[in-house]
């Protein structure tokens, strides 16, 4: 039997939210995003959700032990702003759910922000494989006139055919069984490793559409410092490339006499 509890902290005045949510997936693009604008906003956490349905990463029961000896649950974290326009919730956590109670813990988030404040737009964020279009951002919606306006306001890729897999993809979809409008935005990846690139570009669209008014100078620094790191690790790639090369020359062929 599943366990699912929520815990609040503060009775925010908002209403007709927009949902923006970012977890760790895909070249972690969504959960760079969200966080990052964590930081930069500061808006105020009114809410935790904890489930027996959000494993560690591997899959497995337990905690997870921050870089001071703390150990946390994990769970989905709950924030609220407000701007010019839109009362707006952000979403982040730790992990997803397992890919059984993938429905329950979004129908749970669903439920606790349509039945405190009025939800009016879920935004799910994350990342896709695009290579050779770093830079993209890409759209699917819940429903064709949404997805045509988004598309064409914001200058977005549709994302034609496949599927979104996890809490980016299913949020969305779950939230039209609600009569909710939902989208899923999704950062083009072009590499294995997190890519701040591709959270930019999707913080970009946010930013345009929430108008958030964030400085991206933090976020340029992280990426210059990937883009160091990933030169570094070429040119150790190739260096031992080469003197594998030059020891298989020097060695005997295995047919020698």
């Amino acid at each position: 039997m599943g366990w699912t509890k929520i815990i609040e902290y503060a009775q925010p005045e908002i209403k007709d939210v927009i949902l923006v949510q970012g977890l760790p997936g895909l070249g972690l693009v969504g959960k760079i995003a969200i966080d990052y604008i964590i930081v930069e906003k500061n808006p105020s956490k009114f809410a935790e959700l904890y489930s027996n349905s959000l494993m560690l990463p591997d899959g497995k029961a337990g905690v997870i032990v921050n870089m001071y000896g703390v150990e946390e649950l994990p769970r989905y974290e709950f924030f609220y702003t407000k701007t010019e326009l839109h009362d707006v919730v952000f979403l982040t956590g730790n992990t997803q759910p397992v890919s059984w109670a993938q429905y329950e813990i979004a129908e749970s988030v669903l439920n606790f922000l349509k039945n405190k404040f009025g939800l009016k737009l879920v935004i799910a964020v994350c990342g896709t494989v695009a290579r050779g279009m770093e830079g993209k951002v890409y759209i699917a919606a819940n429903d064709d006139k949404l997805l045509g306006e988004y598309s064409k306001k914001y200058g977005l890729q549709i994302s034609s055919e496949g599927s979104v897999t996890g809490a980016c993809g299913l949020l969305p979809g779950l939230a039209k069984l609600y009569n909710i409008p939902g989208i899923s935005l999704m950062g083009a990846v072009g590499q294995i490793y997190p890519d701040p690139s591709a959270a930019k570009a999707v913080l970009q669209v946010l930013d345009n559409i929430l108008k958030l008014n964030l400085d991206y100078s933090h976020i340029d620094q992280i990426i210059e410092d990937m883009r160091r790191k990933a030169e570094i690790l070429k040119k150790i790639q190739e260096r031992e490339r080469i003197e594998t090369r030059k020891e298989a020359e020097r060695r005997e062929p295995w047919y020698y006499i």
